[in-house]
Order: structure tokens, then sequence, then C-alpha cells
């Protein structure tokens, strides 16, 4: 896996997760590995969700920022068969095809700073 940012990298900490939540409260996940998570990332929020689409899994997320617009210029996606980039939209959003089972990591750049979500788990 290649990260693209020659920057000194950031984790983003995890602050929710569906997948310990009990299963009464969480919408319906018919795909086995569906989940959706909550990140913290310097004065920003990350909130990703994985979802089934098709023969493949779909990551949508929205980088929010609590006192400013967003200013995410693109996530990448690194995977067992590679990485796959998406523009951020003016509201934060992104959305990247996942078609390989396996362990991801997600790379946002911030502007001067650049994150990382780690063992994002495609099953």
């Amino acid at each position: 896996m290649i990260l693209l940012n020659p920057m000194p990298y950031k984790e983003a900490i995890l602050i929710m997760d569906s997948r310990n939540t009990p299963t009464s409260a969480v919408r319906h996940q018919p795909f086995h590995s569906a989940w959706s998570r909550l990140y913290k990332a310097g004065d920003m929020y990350l909130d990703l969700s994985l979802r089934p689409e098709g023969r493949d899994a779909v990551l949508v997320g929205q980088v929010i920022a609590e006192a400013h617009k967003p200013v995410a210029l693109s996530v990448v996606l690194h995977g067992p068969g590679g990485s796959n980039r998406s523009p951020v939209s003016e509201y934060g959003t992104f959305r990247l095809s996942v078609q390989e089972k396996g362990d991801h990591v997600l790379e946002f750049d911030l502007g001067e700073e650049t994150f990382l979500v780690r063992a994002l788990e495609v099953l």
C-alpha cells in the first residue's frame, strides 16, 4: 500500500462504531460487514458508512466541521487491490467503491494535516 501524501500522518480517533451497538438499535443491515463509524480528526469529524451495493460495497462519508465549511480536498481508499480516490464535495461528502474484501486504510487530507483511518474491514 502506497500512501500518497508526503506529509506526516495523524491517526483519526474512533468515537462510535455501530458494530458495538445492540442490533435492535441499529438500522437493518442485510450485508454482514455493513457498519457505520464516527471519527474525530483534528477539529473535524468523519462520518463513515460501509454499505452493500450489488456484488460490491460502497464507502460513503462526510467530513463535518463544527464552525466552518470542511476543507478536505480528496480522500483515498487503499486496499488489497490498489487505491481508489474520490473528490470531496462542497458539503464534505464523498463516495468510494470497494471491490475487494480485506483491510483497507482511508487517507484524507485536511489541508495542513493528513489523517489515516486504519482497519476498515470489508468482509
